[in-house]
């Protein structure tokens, strides 16, 4: 087998430059992961399956756009994926809004405080629950499950514009519910 010269350099396939490339970005990513995961082994997890997928999808990065930003972007929807995939296996719909351990903030409060608080979060799933359709479904998804509006209109199989919308509507519909019966 011949191998083609450019200068001194043998010339090398395409996927070995952009995987040359992505080595370039690992400790950025790696301190990227470390933020969203905040522990060491889960960022070095985070990083190499991020390069990884990477490297299987670079036919679909766009060459004139930062690189570095699409690996962060790449690395925060397979985090979020994750997350998501966790959380979906621990809790139920019920307890949407109702946190079943107390945060350190919610620990500092009083017992009053911490009821009234319980109470107002149970008015919140109350009022979810009344929402027309169209609307709980897209607050669910947001707040609920933390997904993206992209990932929303995926989901429900409409426009993004109209996520943004009936997500628009549906707040302003809970907080003028909630603020007639406080």
């Amino acid at each position: 087998m011949v191998s083609k010269q450019i200068g001194d350099r043998p010339w090398r396939g395409v996927a070995d430059e952009f995987m040359e490339r992505l080595q370039q970005h690992q400790r950025y990513l790696f301190h990227v992961a470390y933020r969203l995961t905040g522990n060491a082994e889960d960022a070095k997890d985070l990083t190499q399956e991020t390069l990884w997928q990477a490297h299987r999808k670079s036919n679909k990065y766009v060459y004139e756009k930062s690189l570095k930003a699409w690996l962060r972007t790449l690395m925060t929807n397979r985090f979020r994926d994750q997350k998501r995939k966790k959380s979906l296996n621990f809790v139920t719909l019920d307890d949407a809004f109702i946190q079943s351990d107390p945060s350190p903030a919610t620990a500092m409060k009083s017992v009053e405080e911490q009821v009234e608080q319980k109470i107002l979060l149970e008015r919140i799933k109350e009022e979810i629950q009344e929402l027309p359709d169209i609307y709980r479904r897209v607050i669910i998804l947001r707040h609920y499950h933390g997904y993206s509006y992209t990932e929303i209109s995926k989901e429900l199989d409409i426009p993004e514009g109209t996520v943004k919308t009936q997500l628009f509507r549906s707040r302003k519909m809970l907080k003028e519910r909630l603020s007639r019966k406080i």
